[in-house]
């Protein structure tokens, strides 16, 4: 009688790990997106030195057009999720830029070509509020290379008391800089999902004779996607 507790007691240690493997594990749950969307450059995001006046030059691409999309992988079960997304980004114009000096003078016109391509990884978490809402916060690191293209060849001079040199050929960077996107969807019942996010990296590429180029205002993105 006094050994059957330590034998029932053993029975019940190798039962526990025997019953667990039985419980299926929570499967995780994976989203797509693809997005559409565009950023705009303030007056001044690109600055051209001028070696001959002394002052820097400055300039703006305009509103770009940008594409790409993401993949977010989540565990956890209920309204809180927890997991990390990867994806891409890309944005290519042309665009003829006019650059002014400090007192808003017009120095040059310049024709350009700017192209650029990133990718990033972060962590993301999720919360259904409420069906069919989905909130999501994301950061993480990103890498984007940025081209540009410069050709004033069929350019006049500059006006009287302009002194920026002229810039020609093309150049390329790299900017490794940490990202912050917040998004919100509307999951239907077949899965398929629609919202809106917006994304913030502080991006600055130098082009040497080109100047500098810097992106730090908010890039809004309309998502499609599906939950598979």
């Amino acid at each position: 009688m006094g050994k059957s507790i330590p034998v029932g007691f053993l029975c019940l240690l190798f039962a526990w790990p025997l019953a667990a493997s039985d419980t299926p594990p929570v499967t995780p749950q994976l989203y797509v997106q693809v997005w559409l969307g565009g950023q705009s450059t303030d007056d001044g995001s690109w600055e051209i030195p001028d070696p001959a006046g002394g002052q820097n030059v400055l300039g703006d691409l305009g509103t770009l057009p940008f594409g790409g999309g993401a993949g977010q992988l989540f565990w956890g079960s209920g309204a809180w999720q927890i997991g990390y997304e990867g994806g891409g980004l890309v944005t290519w114009k042309n665009d003829r830029t006019e650059f002014r000096g400090t007192n808003g003078t017009l120095q040059v016109t310049i024709d350009n070509t700017f192209v650029s391509a990133g990718v990033f990884m972060g962590g993301v978490v999720s919360v259904v509020p409420i069906r069919p809402l989905r909130l999501y916060v994301a950061a993480g690191p990103s890498v984007t290379w940025a081209w540009l293209q410069n050709n004033d060849d069929d350019q006049a001079t500059p006006p009287s008391g302009g002194n920026t040199n002229y810039v020609n050929g093309d150049a390329n960077d790299v900017s490794v800089v940490p990202y912050a996107r917040a998004g919100v969807e509307i999951v239907l019942h077949e899965g398929f999902t629609f919202g809106v996010s917006v994304r913030y990296a502080d991006d600055e590429f130098q082009f040497d004779d080109a100047g500098d180029l810097q992106f730090d205002q908010l890039l809004w993105l309309l998502t499609l996607g599906s939950r598979l």
